[in-house]
């Protein structure tokens, strides 16, 4: 195509006064506000329009993507309770299209039932993460036995381990030698691994449950930093073994804002920090269970938008629900469902094309810019308090 630069220019801008005053003749006396929505503390404007974003004395220009990577990974969850059975699903899932893993582990496997768990599994080309449900699980010991078969297959050993006993805070008091310990040993052995994953626990029935969630994964994420630092590790060393978990729920807009929110916070942490050119920490997400109900059929299409919330926000990784997973007992049928979902997004839609989709959406960057501003708020308070 030749130049698109004036592709629009036979159309007469029309300022956002222009567009109110259109709105309000159209609304034959009602009152405008009853068009804006509301998050918690939160208006939302139903139309943002370019001079939102006007600086004075200069001229618009589009929003920067927020990320340039589009790509994401399709990630299947899998129970490890029975090793050879995990195993068995795992190959499944990839059979059908899955590339990532992540075992749900209850206690330490040891080399020999970690090798049982990995038989057949390509390293090389399938990350492996772990999510260590038992709070008195020893993360160290886990990554010790996973990295010995890595080592002794020559694979790749990309991935994460998330770890109920590895948090900021434990019983009141920071775990730090713990954390070192797993930060040191990811920088020597296992430099692909991120060994400091931040949850973000969302209070869904809270309509201020977002803007706390995201100030507080953003402090635990810079209390790392300040902890670690402290112990001769690097800002920036951090922040390479850092990821963010992040849980979708159904409000298709306001869920795509959340993902690009969180990277505006961090991009704000890192620059206080002094961290330049800082790779943003890889967003896993998963759909929320409690956005599930009691119907499979709806939850097939709630995943569907979920899925896309999740990728047009900038997942680097995402696993989404078996509709049944309500029952906790997923068959093998929704399991392929819930990729296939994720298949038609990547094969048919292509959203893995575009970096950043939304950029340049006036209504999804004020959303997103709304939740950055008021999660820095609340963030600053915590940061305070601790």
């Amino acid at each position: 195509m030749e130049n698109t630069n004036h592709l629009f220019s036979e159309f007469s801008p029309v300022s956002k006064s222009d567009w109110l005053a259109q709105v309000e003749k159209d609304l034959r006396g009602k009152p405008l506000s009853d068009l804006q929505a509301h998050l918690g503390n939160l208006e939302i404007d139903p139309f943002p329009h370019p001079d939102d974003f006007k600086l004075p004395g200069q001229n618009h220009q589009p929003p920067t993507p927020l990320f340039q990577n589009a790509v994401w990974e399709i990630c299947e969850d899998v129970e490890a309770k029975d090793v050879l059975a995990a195993d068995r699903q795992a190959l499944r899932a990839l059979e059908g299209g899955a590339q990532a893993l992540r075992f749900v582990v209850n206690e330490n496997l040891g080399d020999h039932r970690m090798e049982s768990l990995l038989e057949g599994i390509d390293l090389a080309a399938v990350s492996i993460h772990f999510l260590e449900k038992n709070k008195n699980a020893q993360p160290l010991h886990l990554l010790t036995h996973f990295h010995h078969v890595a080592k002794a297959r020559h694979g790749k050993a990309v991935g994460n381990i998330t770890s109920g006993s590895v948090n900021w805070l434990h019983e009141g008091a920071v775990v730090v030698p713990d954390a070192v310990e797993l930060v040191e040993m990811a920088q020597d052995k296992l430099p692909n691994f991120k060994v400091l994953t931040i949850n973000v626990r969302e209070d869904f029935s809270n309509p201020n449950g977002m803007v706390q969630a995201l100030a507080n994964a953003v402090a635990q994420a810079e209390r790392w930093i300040s902890e670690l630092t402290d112990h001769g590790i690097s800002a920036e060393a951090v922040n390479r073994c850092l990821q963010f978990s992040v849980p979708v729920g159904v409000n298709y807009f306001v869920e795509i804002a959340k993902l690009r929110a969180l990277r505006l916070l961090w991009a704000n942490v890192l620059n206080g920090w002094n961290v330049e050119k800082a790779e943003m920490p890889p967003i896993e997400s998963h759909l929320a269970p409690v956005s599930q109900v009691a119907d499979p059929h709806q939850n097939m299409i709630r995943a569907t938008t979920q899925a896309m919330s999740a990728v047009l926000g900038g997942a680097n990784r995402l696993t989404a629900l078996p509709s049944d997973a309500f029952k906790n007992q997923p068959t093998d049928f929704s399991r392929r469902i819930a990729r296939n979902v994720q298949h038609i997004l990547q094969l048919e839609s292509h959203l893995d094309w575009v970096a950043d989709p939304a950029a340049g959406s006036w209504y999804i960057e004020s959303l997103t810019e709304k939740l950055a501003g008021a999660a820095w708020q609340v963030f600053q308070r915590v940061s305070i308090q601790a």
